[in-house]
């Protein structure tokens, strides 16, 4: 549950339409740290961040949930493996109109690349020959299927894109554009 800003928990709980005392009781974590969380005065542990979000979760999920990452990703994942020259992550962006592209090795998630890594490391790169895994980023996080709407957000703010994971095999992506297409249903739904 890393990047989530948890003091943006006070706005899930009242979409939950829960007390402080229930997510308390449901996370197993004090009220008057969850109160403190809220305000913002103390700094918790990530072992608490876990046990709260994942109460969140399961009463999101108990609730009939609203939209998940599950139903705004895109199921078609494209990639590059890590020893792939470079110059075929910017044609693969180039085809698809991404500005980022996952990075795996004999089918497990190593890494990243985007626009603004091969922009940033231009002075780096002798060649678009170059592996990929010369050039990439860490890696993408990666979410259970059913995670919410407003953890993806809080996402979004440190990454540009997540991995969905369903028992332990990689299932879809979401982008930030899967996000504003979700947020703005104008723009139509990714996952089909």
């Amino acid at each position: 549950m890393a990047g989530v800003d948890v003091r943006s928990l006070a706005e899930i709980r009242r979409r939950l339409g829960i007390s402080q005392r229930e997510l308390a009781r449901r996370s197993g974590v004090s009220q008057s740290l969850i109160s403190k969380i809220e305000r913002g005065r103390v700094n918790p542990s990530y072992e608490a961040v876990k046990r709260i979000m994942r109460a969140v979760e399961e009463i999101r999920s108990e609730l009939g949930g609203g939209v998940s990452a599950a139903d705004i990703c895109t199921r078609e994942i494209i990639y590059v493996e890590s020893g792939d020259p470079l110059n075929k992550a910017i044609e693969l962006m180039n085809r698809h109109g991404i500005s980022q592209l996952p990075v795996f090795s004999r089918g497990k998630p190593v890494g990243s690349v985007s626009e603004s890594t091969i922009v940033r490391k231009l002075d780096e790169i002798r060649s678009m020959e170059v592996a990929v895994e010369a050039v990439m980023d860490e890696a993408f996080p990666i979410i259970p299927e059913n995670t919410s709407i407003e953890v993806l957000r809080e996402l979004f703010k440190e990454y540009p894109a997540v991995l969905l994971q369903k028992n332990g095999e990689i299932t879809g992506i979401v982008t930030r554009a899967d996000l504003f297409k979700a947020l703005n249903p104008e723009l139509g739904r990714s996952c089909g």
